[in-house]
């Protein structure tokens, strides 16, 4: 197996064209943007970030040839640590897992190992990969989100243009609180496809008014931005209007070209709440 070096192109350079599907080990495929920029318009310096977080992707389709030729499955879970420097364009990392399907490998644990080395380079930061069988897949199976549902609520929306005006505390009444919707939907900023997630706010402090926070939620449909930075936007737009003394924001994307993702931020050195909902 040829060794390649993985090239970071500009982000989306694989939209607007015919793009071949290749089947051969190429990690050239993989395209990273920096996080710099957009942490930067919301304040944020890699020195202090003011969270701690994954991003989980799931690659429902990955497959590759062990060493007699024979097809190999997995779901591969992917996890990039928020301290990394890069995000890792979705349709690039498609592409690249996609080179895994007509290649030989002599162990499983070439497979990671190749996955790991690649994708450490490509988000500059240490990436973790772990390949789960189906049966290990559906051992896990469908769950549902721990909190109050906020989809009930009667609300009336007048415009869908990112707007954290619509967050503010209730009261002074400090709470321990979680809440979630299925509402959620965005834009991909390279392609203009739309992207649906479930989102999950936990927090300590005063009680945040759940129909603003619904409003601001949903206030990010016609919104273009990459997962990471919505959940980044999200983090920082609550703790900047409403002051919690602890938060964690999950959100956990549909799935789009067999792949989905799942990023958090939190105070928090781990999730309170990790499972596969209704649309992954």
């Amino acid at each position: 197996m040829a060794d390649e070096t993985v090239l970071n192109g500009p982000a989306g350079q694989h939209y607007g064209h015919p793009v071949e599907y290749v089947t051969t080990y190429r990690p050239s495929l993989l395209t990273s943007v920096p996080r710099k920029d957009q942490r930067q318009s919301l304040g944020i310096t890699p020195d202090t970030l003011p969270f701690r977080g994954m991003d989980v992707w799931n690659a429902y389709e990955f497959s590759w040839l062990n060493a007699r030729g024979r097809p190999e499955v997995a779901l591969a879970q992917l996890q990039i640590p928020a301290k990394s420097l890069n995000i890792i364009e979705s349709k690039s990392l498609k592409l690249y897992l996609g080179s895994y399907s007509g290649t030989r490998f002599g162990r499983r644990a070439e497979v990671i190992n190749t996955l790991e080395s690649d994708l450490t380079l490509a988000a500059r930061g240490p990436v973790n990969v772990t390949l789960m069988s189906p049966e290990q897949v559906q051992q896990h199976g469908i769950g549902t989100l721990v909190g109050q549902s906020l989809d009930n609520l009667d609300i009336e929306m007048d415009e869908f243009f990112w707007n954290p005006d619509h967050l503010q505390p209730e009261s002074s009444t400090i709470v321990r609180e979680s809440v979630y919707t299925h509402l959620f939907k965005a834009v991909c900023p390279m392609t203009g496809q739309p992207d649906f997630a479930s989102i999950l706010i936990q927090y300590n402090g005063q009680s945040i008014d759940h129909q603003g926070l619904l409003k601001y939620l949903l206030s990010y449909r016609d919104h273009p931005e990459f997962a990471e930075q919505i959940c980044e936007r999200i983090f920082t737009d609550i703790m900047n209007r409403c002051e919690p003394e602890r938060l964690t924001v999950q959100a956990r994307f549909s799935r789009r070209g067999g792949i989905d993702i799942n990023p958090f931020r939190s105070h928090e050195d781990i999730l309170t709440s990790e499972v596969r909902v209704w649309r992954q």
